[in-house]
């Protein structure tokens, strides 16, 4: 029987957890409990064998899905800051810009996907929940297509990919990391990361950073705070409590996008900001405590109980250009009427998680079974304020002047207030036969209560899903596998508003994957090839004649599919140099609509985007500690809203970094966009047809010394 080695993810802890090793044995499984602090191989630094997104202790490389993860090593070598440059490295991930945490999720093969920290949801499909930072990320995973069996809250599970974000936890030994970092655009961000023990059993740390930052974009202004505390105990030699509080606050001028109709006018500046500069800066603030209870029964025997208490607010402010031909908003060559918008909201969600993991086998199977149930409690509230008949005035995008006056904060008329409560048992089952071939049986039964009132419309309804999980996994031997996969998801809508009140249905959704994973330790040669179908149901669509983005009613009509293929490659034939390739080319289009012919591209989608980065790493020798990487990042072209009237440019673009390390001490340089490209990328604002910039060449200085 081959030796592998598992850590316990379902503790949803990072490093330093109970793991199982697998001895060989004639007859028998036996099982010892040990742990492990590093995850992947000295010589391969950017390996990873195994993930916390499928909470039980099996390798990657037989699960039946397309999972990548961006280890800790590979963000500090890119000098990585946000979670949307982070997410370029990953095939069919089209990131959101930092701007956009507000209302705009990262998309994940077509579809916008949820963010998870330590594998918890804040709520709803915005990204409010963002981390801003990566200064307590210890790595990031990418689950592709529907994980609906294993992960809930909110409005329920997800219907298409999963970015799980896993922080940094207190380690053995004991290390206080002080650094910086300064820039374009008058940066400066100071940080800090202090692991301390407090005692055998007992260990701290605090990662924390305090971002400031103009913006490219004129007159724009950021900043953000983010504080990662946590705690540690081993309460015995099999019970561990593990503590994690996450708080971060984002405060910036709220960028509302350029429309595509002037970008190509004479005398449009792309970089000026497109309204009012002196409204009220938007405010996000996330507070998220997680803590996880893992207790080790016996030798096959486990159990996880995790508890998360997530309160989100965020009031936001925007002076925007907003084309509705209803109420006299038309651009007029260059001219257009600017409008204000308030949107306050706050957020308090509880979530309860109790699992089993069991271990067992007879003859040549071995079962890997994980049980659970959860329960999830969600509060919404929120209002908008739209200020249609009395504007902030017109800007003319050619005129190179702006001097509009935010005004008055528009009058809130319309209010959302929404309960969400979602109970569900699921049930996993990963089955080895032989040795080479996985199969892995799931489900999960989920019940979703909805109470909402919104602009009259009153629910209260109880909805039931069932949603299966099925794939297989074959071990061709040699370091080859075989895999292919079919999930089904559901979750509720958000922001529905039925015509003459009709409540909502579950979204739904269904993919299917096959693929091939390989792990050639004699190359150095590793990464997934998948092909992939994903249809999207019940999508909320405007009614005939009314403006969706205003709170209009709306039908669930729409059908959406996503189909593609895509590859994530790591070559490391040493621990001198690293590779990563990746490449998607994803066909993402309504298949049935009310308003948007059949066919029409999905917004933000490229149909083909790759990514190609390298890093060497000089080891003695004169030049011993420096580190030199650089990559190429291309994006097609892709349509900035579901009516296709405008797409943004395909783009390629360059980055490039060096390190140096001497003693304790690193110091990083960064450059973005090294060749100065012109870009635009898709900024989905209130659905309109609107542009971002992409960032001019920018060069950064990192500085940070370990004691």
């Amino acid at each position: 029987m081959k030796s592998r080695h598992y850590r316990l993810v379902a503790a949803a802890g990072l490093l330093h957890l109970p793991v199982f090793a697998q001895q060989p044995a004639a007859d028998s499984v036996n099982w010892r409990l040990e742990t492990i602090d590093v995850v992947g191989r000295a010589t391969r630094p950017y390996a990873v064998d195994s993930s916390d997104i499928f909470r039980v202790p099996v390798p990657l490389i037989e699960i039946p899905q397309s999972i990548q993860v961006l280890p800790q090593k590979l963000l500090q070598e890119q000098e990585l800051n946000t979670l949307s440059d982070a997410l370029r490295n990953v095939s069919g991930v089209v990131p959101n810009a930092p701007a956009e945490t507000v209302l705009v999720n990262p998309i994940v093969r077509g579809f916008e996907s949820e963010i998870y920290i330590n594998g918890f949801v804040g709520y709803g499909d915005t990204a409010v929940a963002d981390p801003s930072s990566l200064i307590s990320v210890e790595r990031i995973e990418v689950a592709k297509g529907p994980t609906s069996v294993l992960y809930g809250g909110g409005t329920g599970a997800p219907v298409g990919g999963l970015i799980n974000v896993v922080t940094k936890t207190p380690q053995p030994e004991a290390f206080y990391e002080l650094g910086i970092r300064a820039g374009e655009f008058n940066t400066l961000a100071p940080s800090i990361d202090i692991n301390q023990p407090l005692s055998d059993r007992i260990g701290f740390r605090l990662a924390a950073e305090d971002f400031r930052s103009e913006d490219y974009i004129d007159a724009v202004e950021i900043d953000r705070l983010t504080l990662s505390p946590s705690l540690s105990a081993d309460i015995t030699d099999t019970t561990r409590l593990l503590l994690q509080l996450n708080y971060n606050k984002i405060e910036q001028l709220e960028y509302t996008g350029l429309p595509a109709a002037v970008v190509d006018l004479p005398g449009v500046d792309a970089f000026q900001f497109p309204g009012a500069a002196n409204a009220p800066r938007t405010e996000i603030e996330n507070r998220s405590l997680q803590a996880t209870l893992s207790h080790q029964f016996s030798e096959r025997l486990a159990a996880t109980l995790r508890v998360h208490d997530f309160d989100n607010s965020f009031d936001e402010f925007a002076s925007v250009f907003f084309e509705a031909p209803a109420f006299g908003f038309e651009l007029d060559g260059t001219v257009a009427p600017i409008i204000r918008v308030q949107l306050p909201a706050d957020v308090e969600q509880q979530t309860i998680d109790a699992s089993t993991t069991f271990k067992w086998s007879g003859g040549n199977i071995e079962h890997t079974v994980l049980a659970g149930v959860s329960y999830d409690a969600t509060d919404y509230s929120a209002a908008i304020g739209f200020d249609f008949f009395n504007p902030v005035g017109f800007l003319d995008f050619a005129a190179n002047a702006n001097d509009l006056d935010f005004g008055a904060i528009p009058a809130l008329n319309r209010e959302i207030v929404n309960e969400y409560r979602t109970t569900a048992v699921y049930l996993q089952d990963h089955i080895t036969v032989a040795e080479r071939l996985h199969i892995l049986l799931s489900a999960r039964y989920s019940e979703y209560r909805l109470v909402e009132k919104a602009g009259g419309q009153d629910t209260d309804k109880t909805y039931r899903e069932t949603d299966p999980r099925l794939g297989l996994t074959y071990e061709l031997g040699g370091h080859w596998s075989v895999f292919a996969g079919y999930a089904t998801g559901s979750r509720l809508s958000l922001f529905f508003t039925g015509v003459e009140a009709a409540p909502p249905v579950p979204e739904t959704s269904a993919s299917a994957e096959i693929g091939l994973k390989f792990d050639l330790p004699q190359a150095g040669l590793y990464g997934t090839i998948a092909a992939y179908e994903l249809t999207r149901e019940d999508v909320p669509t405007a009614a005939p004649d009314d403006l969706i983005v205003l709170g209009g009613e709306q039908v669930q009509v729409g059908e959406e599919q996503s189909r593609g293929f895509e590859i994530d490659l790591v070559w490391e034939p040493g621990e001198h140099f690293s590779l990563l390739a990746n490449f998607a080319r994803n066909d993402a289009e309504i298949t049935r609509d009310n308003q948007f012919s059949v066919g029409s591209k999905l917004p933000r989608v490229p149909e083909k985007s790759a990514r190609l980065a390298a890093r060497y790493r000089f080891a003695g020798g004169a030049f011993d500690g420096l580190g030199l990487g650089m990559g190429i990042t291309y994006s097609d072209r892709s349509a900035l809203s579901l009516s296709n009237a405008y797409y943004a440019g395909s783009f390629a673009v360059v980055d490039a970094q060096a390190s140096y390390q001497f003693g304790r001490y690193r110091l990083g340089l960064s450059m973005v966009n090294l060749f100065d490209r012109d870009y635009f990328t898709p900024y989905l604002y209130l659905n309109q047809d609107v542009l971002r910039p992409g960032q001019p060449r920018s060069a950064f200085l990192s500085l940070a010394a370990t004691f």
